[in-house]
């Protein structure tokens, strides 16, 4: 059994063993020795669940001045309008600390603004061979992730209601609602891919009279509604060197592979 870990954890012996009193009252000695610790499971804005559009109003909240100094554990709500358009829509987080947020009640996740290592990233990327937890790293020294996806879904057109708990500090007036447009994409595949997963359910795969092997892999690139694929940059059926955005042709080259993709 590990230590401080299972199931109704929250039930289990905690606080101070043996002879317990508090002494100093009016009314005389308190003693505590035979009292019941647990732990305290959640926090009680939680259990009121002032995330909610319907009980927000139930704690006593006080208008924030910008010259505040940055605190822990502490509550922080504000009112935004949904951005126009149908692009995705994230909230910038990069000046909070750690904590959890909720968008009309939605929790969009927990949050913690860690500085990955400033040594790691290589000039050029190749996923080939066996993983590793160093290869192709990206964005060394700058923040494991500040954007936080809200769907639109839970949105209306204005008075969205962001709450979020901050536990080590932050600066929440730097929070920002930002649309984010994919404008590149990449993709690479060769031929010991295996199909896509719809593929393996067709009927003659099923039936046996079809081997997987002789099932080919396929990329298929889309955009969302009202978005279109305005140019292929690159394109090669053979031995491609690079990544993304830097890619170039090898020894291997299909010379019209631009234009079939293209196409």
């Amino acid at each position: 059994m590990v230590q401080n870990y299972g199931a109704f954890l929250e039930k289990d012996g905690a606080g101070f063993r043996g002879q317990i009193k508090l002494t100093g009252f009016k009314n005389g000695d308190i003693d505590l020795s035979k009292a019941s610790w647990i732990y305290q499971v959640g926090l009680k804005g939680e259990f009121q669940k002032i995330f909610t559009i319907e009980e927000n109003e139930k704690a006593g909240w006080t208008n924030l001045k910008l010259d505040a100094t940055p605190s822990t554990f502490t509550w922080y709500k504000a009112y935004f309008d949904s951005p126009d358009g149908s692009e995705p829509i994230a909230i910038d987080l990069g000046s909070m600390g750690k904590g959890q947020a909720w968008v009309n009640g939605h929790h969009i996740g927990r949050y913690w603004n860690l500085t990955a290592p400033k040594d790691g990233c290589p000039d050029s990327c190749d996923y080939r061979g066996a993983y590793g937890s160093n290869k192709c790293m990206t964005n060394c020294g700058k923040p494991t992730q500040t954007w936080y996806h809200v769907p639109r879904s839970w949105l209306q057109a204005s008075n969205n209601l962001l709450v979020i708990f901050e536990e080590i500090g932050g600066n929440p007036f730097e929070i920002s609602v930002k649309l984010r447009v994919p404008r590149i994409l990449c993709a690479q595949m060769s031929e010991s891919y295996y199909p896509p997963l719809r593929e393996w359910l067709h009927l003659d795969l099923i039936d046996g009279k079809v081997s997987i092997s002789d099932m080919k892999p396929q990329i298929h690139l889309q955009c969302e509604d009202g978005q279109i694929i305005s140019s292929i940059e690159f394109a090669s059926y053979g031995t491609p060197h690079g990544s993304c955005q830097n890619f170039s042709n090898g020894n291997c080259h299909s010379p019209n592979s631009l234009s079939v993709v293209s196409e």
